[in-house]
């Protein structure tokens, strides 16, 4: 990684904290304000005057089942705002969160840490109160431990109050922050083409690269299929040679429309020249010339046999299993929500038959992507996800996953990429393990 990419990680993980110090420090005045404010009034009201003693307890009670409501819904906030952001509304939230990130990449692990060091800080916070409320009862003779039982069930309910409050205000402010133009509607297959494939970037510079090494694991002259190829086939190219046939899937009839124009010779198809001389650069012709990219061209028209429609929210895209598989910036760049994203990774997955090969690439960490001046969703997973994600399927001797920096693409709404190439296990081995599953003898 270049010192200019250590430096510019380094200055956004310093304003991510700066942000949580900051935000930790408003919400713990607020709250304690809130709170205070609730109890105070609720003792000067004078409502509650002259109850029983066991009436008073169970109030005190009832206020903490309150309170407690009103904490699940700020836990979910803030888990949203860190998995969104970076950020917290508790520092040791946050620092619970990232200790565990540095061991794991597992989600559930992380939820736990962060909720764990959310509600520590929130216990803690009552501490002062019980001081506080018994002190004045023991110190004074005026402050009876019924009006105490009061203060403390009033500051509960100012304290349930304020957590679901500020749940609510952070919420908001993600749906504001990150909401994201709808693929049904919004999405413009020219304005794509036109946003990141006028010319030959950095990011496909690495992806390309990376899939022509990682296609020759990948069986011979077997079918290849391309699940979620938008109205690309930059990364077709580098399949023409590999495959007996080639199959393109897509979820938008329109970018398939793309692909059609293309394999037609339509003037107004887009002009995929520059990648296919860098695949074959990658392939070891150090300077291909005119004839041979055209070559590589129609070399790939002769082997794209099927256009159709698919659609990863389905468990079973395809009745069709193939030896490899392809799919790139396709789960990841088709939600916000990262256990969608999981599924749909395992739906076009389970496409790969047993010991066949599974290519793959993510946005890294990243929330939305810009195409024609709008935000499109995106899943926000790295390396660990991914891991955890192939772990599911395929078997993790024969799984390689790298990651590149990509500092130059911050402006597009990521700055980095995930590589991974994965092998299934073999038919036998998979009947062999569920034997032993089973307890029978392999």
């Amino acid at each position: 990684m270049s010192d200019s990419s250590i430096s510019w990680l380094s200055g956004r993980t310093s304003l991510r904290w700066l942000a949580t110090f900051a935000a930790t420090a408003v919400s713990t005045y607020a709250l304690d304000a809130v709170a205070a404010v609730g109890g105070l009034v609720l003792v000067w009201s004078g409502l509650l005057d002259g109850a029983d003693y066991r009436l008073l307890i169970a109030f005190l009670a009832s206020s903490y089942v309150l309170w407690g409501a009103g904490l699940r819904v700020n836990l979910r906030a803030n888990w949203a705002l860190l998995d969104a952001t970076g950020t917290s509304t508790n520092v040791l939230s946050k620092a619970a969160h990232d200790l565990i990130a540095r061991r794991t990449g597992r989600l559930r692990p992380r939820k736990i840490a962060a909720a764990i060091g959310y509600v520590s800080t929130e216990i803690a916070k009552e501490v002062p109160y019980y001081a506080g409320a018994l002190g004045a009862a023991l110190a004074s003779d005026s402050i009876s431990s019924n009006d105490a039982i009061i203060f403390l069930g009033g500051a509960n309910l100012g304290a349930a109050a304020y957590e679901y409050g500020l749940g609510r205000i952070t919420q908001t402010f993600l749906r504001v922050k990150f909401s994201h133009a709808s693929f049904d509607t919004d999405w413009v297959p020219k304005e794509y083409l036109d946003d990141y494939y006028s010319s030959l970037e950095p990011d496909e510079v690495e992806t390309i690269a990376f899939f022509v090494d990682a296609l020759k694991h990948a069986e011979p002259d077997t079918p290849i299929l391309f699940f979620g190829v938008g109205p690309t086939l930059h990364h077709v190219f580098l399949a023409a040679e590999k495959a007996s046939e080639i199959h393109l899937g897509d979820y938008l009839p329109e970018n398939l429309g793309e692909i059609e124009r293309w394999i037609q010779h339509d003037d107004d198809a887009h002009d995929w020249r520059p990648f296919v001389r860098y695949t074959l650069q990658c392939e070891g012709i150090v300077s291909p010339t005119s004839g041979e990219i055209s070559e590589r061209e129609e070399l790939t028209r002769a082997k794209i046999t099927k256009l159709f429609e698919v659609d990863a929210r389905r468990s079973e895209p395809l009745c069709e299993r193939y030896e490899t598989v392809i799919s790139a910036y396709c789960a990841d760049s088709a939600t916000s929500d990262r256990e969608t994203w999981q599924s749909y990774m395992d739906h076009i997955g389970g496409l790969v038959r047993p010991g066949g090969t599974f290519i793959t690439a993510a946005l890294r960490r990243c929330r939305g992507y810009v195409v024609g001046g709008r935000s499109f969703p995106s899943a926000n997973v790295d390396e660990h996800d991914l891991r955890a994600a192939l772990d599911a399927s395929f078997d993790r001797d024969n799984t390689l996953i790298e990651v590149r920096e990509l500092t130059e693409h911050d402006s597009k709404g990521y700055s980095g990429i995930v590589l991974a190439r994965a092998q299934g296990a073999s038919e036998v081995a998979v009947t062999q393990e569920q034997l032993s599953s089973a307890g029978a003898p392999a």
